[in-house]
């Protein structure tokens, strides 16, 4: 993970020096074992600024699509990024995931697949819920908010981990995957509400 040191060292001064950050609830993210960053999902730089707010490298899920030309494919093997069709993940890419967990490092999820004006408790991928009971991970909901204008402020509001041990070593059903969630989404909606307190 050289790659994710030498983007940091590089990115970081560039982006403090073109934007105004703001983070809370740095300390909610574990130092160590298996973790789910889990944001919202507006911009492009969104990935640039959870990759500089975690104190963690963190390995990226990436649309398969990206992987498909040589180059991008070196560049994202090399920052740790897992491909996954977003409409039907495979079987590979869930095991990729599940080891990246168990061996105890962190695992960067955008909450909507897809980039989204704004946060929605409705509009979510269950995908999350998934990974985190199969790798025994808890999860830390986080809220970027920014125009991404140039000087513009930064908010990155970072809560609390959710854990989901009631679901570990059971049969979960797709009712508990949409569930669990469905809890994590809505907690990304009410961290946007306590970015203007």
């Amino acid at each position: 993970m050289w790659m994710w040191r030498l983007g940091r060292i590089l990115a970081a001064p560039v982006y403090r020096l073109i934007f105004r950050f703001r983070v809370t609830g740095k300390k909610n993210i574990p130092k160590a074992g298996g973790i789910i960053l889990c944001a919202n999902h507006t911009s492009y730089h969104d990935v640039v600024v959870l990759g500089m707010t975690s104190p963690r490298n963190l390995h990226y899920l990436a649309k398969a699509e990206l992987f498909e030309k040589k180059s991008s494919k070196w560049m994202f093997n090399r920052f740790g990024a897992i491909p996954v069709d977003r409409e039907k993940p495979s079987m590979d890419s869930l095991k990729r995931v599940v080891n990246v967990l168990k061996d105890e490092k962190a695992l960067a999820i955008f909450m909507q697949g897809g980039r989204r004006k704004e946060p929605d408790s409705a509009d979510y991928k269950a995908g999350v819920a998934l990974f985190a009971i199969k790798g025994k991970a808890p999860v830390v909901p986080i809220h970027i908010r920014s125009t991404f204008k140039l000087f513009s402020k930064v908010h990155i509001n970072i809560g609390q981990p959710i854990s989901f041990e009631e679901y570990h070593d059971k049969k979960v059903r797709t009712d508990d995957l949409n569930t669990a969630a469905r809890r994590v989404m809505d907690a990304i909606v009410a961290l946007d509400t306590q970015n203007d307190e």
